[in-house]
Order: structure tokens, then sequence, then C-alpha cells
């Protein structure tokens, strides 16, 4: 038999595919049956349903589950936030311990009877508390309290002892522990009829004062002085000197500097400087800056009291270089209180600006100052009123002076009418200073003498210059006399009075002056008009453009030039160097006068109408008004 007819005998029914299920999967078998509609209450529909429940379930469970993981994971996150929270605030608790500067006053120990008579030792302590809160309260001074090596910050205060563990108690431990904490500790012990109050700061030395019965808080009182010298000394020293004890100032300021940190001793050479100027010792206070200057680096204040020191001794070129240091050393410093510095850096810079005879841009920055800081209105208003004057702008000064409270640049110095003096010195209206002159000339005997040395140094060059342009050399020699030698601006007007005289060779000098004082123009300046005067006009010229490249938003060397060009007849290159000059001098009448008349000079008439116009509305000389009344009145016509 083949393999072919094996499987169908004869007789044999054959079998049916579709009964043969396709899956042994029962839920596939029973998804079928439901497909084809087969008996619904079938083991295949009761598979299907059951499948369903177990789906249902599940999905439950897996939901039940996906917010267990998410309650989870939220209680993580808030753990970490909640240990993240608590982290930050030990860390910040720990930095501001370590950042704590104060100092704490323990009650002290006294007798039975005090306490009875409520004198206790809290009380005590805050008597000193008081004190030392007083006298730091009074202490001015440009130094940041963070610059000092046991600044006490603001944080002062009586500690009364505490039983137990909290928070206060916590605090305080880890200040003492992480931070610069002083601690004051004493006793006040009867000795006989008398008291011994015993004050300790720190591991400092301690310091006794004894006082008599009714003496208590005297003693008190000289034991907080006692405290603020150990524990601050620079400030202490500020104090004695706010407090018109220059000697003792001086005392503290010369220990500090033997015995303090080197940011201590350049603070204390600052003031040791400044009390040696007050004092006069000038050449002595000079060596402590330059020398501290040298020893602890560049520093702002140092610069800025070698500026005033140059000044004082005549010394003009180092002046300017100090202030410009100074100022440049301020405003990056920082260890400077910042509104002390910044008034100090506001004056300086309106100085500079003037220094460097930029006196539109002056003039701008002083105003704008003026807003910024009312409190320093007063002597930014006087500055202001002289950089009007130096751009021959005396009305506008004017004003601005008498805008001035009534006061006293010096004990019997009259301030208006020196002002007024200045104002028409600028203006060279001869008979008016000369008018006024008298009156300075005894103001200056009137002055108390420790003053009047400098007064003569300030008011006797440029009064014996003007005295020499008006042709009264006698006069102007016998006010020079009177001055020492050395001063620049001393040797700058003898030289050129003697250049005005003709009878000695001053080129010389003047060279020596202008090497003396590279930065300034005031050599060339005044070595040209002598040069032009002698009819050397290169030379002149020469001098003039020098003046200017130093000093190049002055008017007066580009004026100067003008009056040289036009003395030679060439009208159109002077007529550029005044129209250049009033760009910086736009209110300078006599300016306005000589531009008018090298406009003249070159037939352009209205032009030289327009200019006497403007003229005749500035500030003028009695002479140079009369010459444009006349110029106005011939044009007129």
């Amino acid at each position: 038999m083949d393999d072919k007819t094996e499987g169908h005998r004869p007789g044999a029914t054959a079998p049916d595919h579709d009964d043969i299920p396709p899956t042994p999967d029962p839920l596939t078998m029973a998804v079928r049956a439901d497909v084809l509609g087969e008996n619904p209450g079938s083991m295949a529909r009761a598979v299907l349903e059951r499948q369903a429940q177990l789906i249902q379930s599940d999905v439950t469970h897996r939901n039940w589950q996906i917010a267990r993981e998410a309650a989870g994971a939220a209680l993580m996150i808030l753990a970490a936030v909640s240990a993240f929270t608590a982290v930050v605030i030990i860390a910040g608790v720990l930095w501001s311990a370590t950042q704590y500067r104060g100092l704490t006053i323990q009650p002290f120990s006294v007798p039975p009877a005090l306490e009875e008579r409520g004198l206790t030792g809290a009380a005590v302590a805050s008597r000193v508390l008081d004190r030392l809160a007083e006298m730091q309260s009074t202490t001015q001074s440009m130094r940041a309290a963070n610059t000092y090596a046991d600044s006490w910050g603001d944080e002062v205060a009586v500690e009364i002892p505490q039983t137990g563990v909290s928070a206060g108690e916590l605090w305080r431990f880890l200040r003492s522990w992480l931070g610069e904490e002083i601690r004051i500790t004493g006793e006040l012990v009867q000795e006989g009829d008398g008291y011994r109050v015993t004050a300790r700061a720190g591991g400092q030395p301690a310091r006794v004062i004894m006082a008599e019965a009714g003496g208590i808080y005297a003693a008190l009182d000289d034991a907080a002085d006692a405290i603020f010298a150990q524990t601050q000394p620079y400030r202490y020293a500020v104090y004695l000197l706010d407090s018109d004890r220059s000697e003792d100032a001086r005392e503290a300021f010369e220990n500090l500097l033997a015995t303090g940190s080197p940011t201590d001793r350049r603070w204390a050479a600052a003031g040791l400087a400044g009390v040696l100027m007050e004092s006069g010792e000038v050449e002595r206070a000079a060596a402590i800056a330059e020398n501290a200057l040298e020893l602890y680096g560049d520093f702002g204040l140092l610069h800025a009291n070698l500026a005033q020191i140059h000044d004082q001794l005549g010394e003009p070129g180092p002046a300017l270089r100090h202030m410009r240091l100074a100022a440049q050393h301020l405003r990056s410093g920082d260890e400077y209180n910042a509104s002390e510095r910044d008034a100090m850096i506001t004056g300086m810079q309106a100085d500079l600006l003037v220094r460097s005879h930029q006196y539109q841009e002056a003039a701008g920055f002083i105003s704008d100052a003026i807003r910024r800081r009312p409190d320093a209105a007063d002597q930014l208003r006087w500055q202001l009123a002289y950089t009007h004057v130096w751009m021959y702008d005396t009305s506008t000064g004017t004003e601005v002076f008498a805008r001035l409270p009534e006061y006293e640049m010096l004990p019997g110095w009259p301030a208006a009418e020196d002002f007024a003096f200045d104002a028409n010195l600028q203006l060279e209206d001869t008979p008016a200073w000369q008018a006024q002159w008298p009156v300075l000339q005894a103001a200056i005997e009137d002055v108390p003498e420790e003053f009047r040395s400098g007064i003569m140094l300030h008011r006797f060059p440029v009064a014996a210059i003007a005295f020499a342009r008006a042709g009264q050399l006698e006069e102007a020699r016998a006010l020079m006399a009177a001055l020492p030698d050395g001063n620049y601006f001393v040797e700058l007007a003898r030289a050129y009075i003697d250049g005005l005289a003709g009878d000695v060779p001053v080129g010389h000098r003047f060279e020596q002056l202008i090497e003396r004082a590279p930065e300034l123009a005031y050599g060339e300046l005044f070595l040209a008009d002598l040069r032009r005067r002698q009819g050397d006009v290169n030379d002149a010229m020469n001098l003039l453009a020098t003046a200017h490249r130093k000093a190049p938003q002055w008017a007066d060397p580009l004026k100067q030039m003008g009056d040289v060009l036009a003395g030679e007849g060439q009208y159109r290159a002077a007529v550029q160097r005044y129209r250049d000059a009033a760009r910086r001098a736009p209110r300078w009448g006599a300016l306005h006068l000589a531009w008018g008349e090298a406009e003249e000079a070159r037939g352009r008439t209205r032009q030289a109408l327009e200019l006497y116009q403007q003229a005749a509305l500035m500030d003028l000389s009695g002479a140079d008004r009369q010459t444009v009344e006349a110029r106005l009145a011939a044009l007129s016509h």
C-alpha cells in the first residue's frame, strides 16, 4: 500500500478542517468564537469576560503603582529641597558668623554696695557702651570700616549672660568662634576712699583708671577712651583731630605709623601728613608722604596730600601730577568711605579741569555736581564762579559768587573784594583793579600772622604782573621783593617783570621754569608775550604753539596767536585763531573786539559790525568799551 491511500481506507469519513482551532491560545479561540457568533454562554465568552476583568484589575493596579511612584518621587524631591534649604541656612549662618565684626561688653564686676545703689555691672557696661558709641558716631573718616584690623562694624552691645541653650546663645558661640569679636570685660573695685576701674579688650593689656568716690562716671568715660584708642587706633586719632586735639592726634598717628599693619601705616601717614601741613611743617609732611608711597604703594589719599603740599611749596607741576594720581587711585580704591570719597573726587575733578584750562568742561561738570551734591554746593559754586572769570565771563561769575552765603575765607579777609579784584585783573581793567588794591593791601595787614605769608604768595605775584603791564615797574618789584625765593609763580612773575623792564636777560630763567613744570603752559605763554613785545614773531608763535599743545582748550594762547598775526598784517590767519579762541571762551569781550578789528582790516565791514555788537554785550574793561563804542559809531554811519 502506498503512502497516498493509507489515510483513506474504504468506508472511512474524511476529517472537517474548520473544526480544528487555528491556535492553542485560549484567548484567541474565545475571540474567534465571539466573532463567529457562537453561543453567548459558551466557555469562550466566559474566557473573554474573565480576561476583561483581569485587564481592568491590572490597569487599576498600574494606576495605583504610578501614583505611589509619583508620590515617592515628590517626597524625595521635598526631602532634597528641605535638606538643601537646611544646608543653605546653616551655611548662611556660618558665613554670617565668619563675617561678624563686633564689640561685646560683658557686665563689669562691681562691689555689692554700688549694686545696692543701682550701679550694677550691666549699668557700668552700658555707660562704657554709650561713650564708645558716641565716639564712633562723631568720628568722620574717609576710611571704610572694613579696612580696620579690629573694626567693630556697627555691632556694639552689652551682653547679658543667659542660662540654658537658646538660639541666641548658639549665635554668640558661633560668632565668637568663627567671627572677629572683641570682648570687653572689667571690674570696678573699691580702694580706700576711691575706686579702681579696670577694662580689658580681648587679649590686650588691661587699662587701669583710678577714680575718686565722686568721679566714677568720668573714670568710666576714660576707660572707654582707652578701649577706643586700643582697639580702633586710627579712628581714635581722627577723633582727637576732630576734637581739636592736634598734638594728641599727631602722637596717635605717629604711634600707629610705627606699629600698625601696612594698611594702618599708610592711613596713619596720610593723617600725620595732614597734621604736619596744618602746623606749617610742610617739608616734613612731604617726606612722610613720599616715604609711605615708596614703602606701601600707591594710595590716593597720600597723593592728594602731596598735591596740597606741593601747592603750598609753590610747585604746581608736581601738584598737578599728584592730583591726577590721587583721582585715579581714589576711583579704583575700595578702602574708602564711598560718600566721602565721591565728594573728594568731585572737587578734585573740578580742580583738575580748571588747572588744565578746560574751563567750559569745568563749568558744565561743576554745575552738574551742584545738582548731584547739594551738601557741597557752596564750595562748588565758589569754583564755578572763578571758572567763569577765567573764561572772561565775569558777569556770570559775579552772579554765581553773589549766591554764596557771606563768609570769610580767612579771618578778616574780604572775600567779595578779592573776587572783584580778580575779575578786573582778568579784564585788564587797570583803573578798576588799582582802585581795589589798597583795600586788599590793608586786609593783608589785618589777617592773622600765620595766614599772612600764604595770602601774600597768592596775591602779590598777580598784582605785580598787573602793575608791570601798566608800566609801574617799581611798584611791581617792591611787591616781589617781599616774597621768598623758590616758589614757581614768584619766579615766573619776577622773570616776566624783569623781561618787561628789559634790563636783564630772562630767556634762561624761563627755560628753567618750563623744565621745572613741563605740564604747565604758563612759561611759554609769558615768554611769548615778551618775545612779541620785542618783535621776535617767529619765536613768539613757536612758544604759543607749544602752549596750545599743552593746553588745547585754553583760549589765551590762541588769542595771543591772533594778536601776533594781526600785528604782522596776516588778518585772515588771525581771524582763524580768534574764531578758535572764541569756541573756548565764547563770552570774551576783548577777544571779539580784536576779532572785529581783524575783520574790519580785511574789509569785511558787516562781519566786523556784528562782532563789535557782540562785544558790546560782553564784559570789557573801560578802555575796551570805549573802543567798541567808537567802532560801532564809525561803522553805523
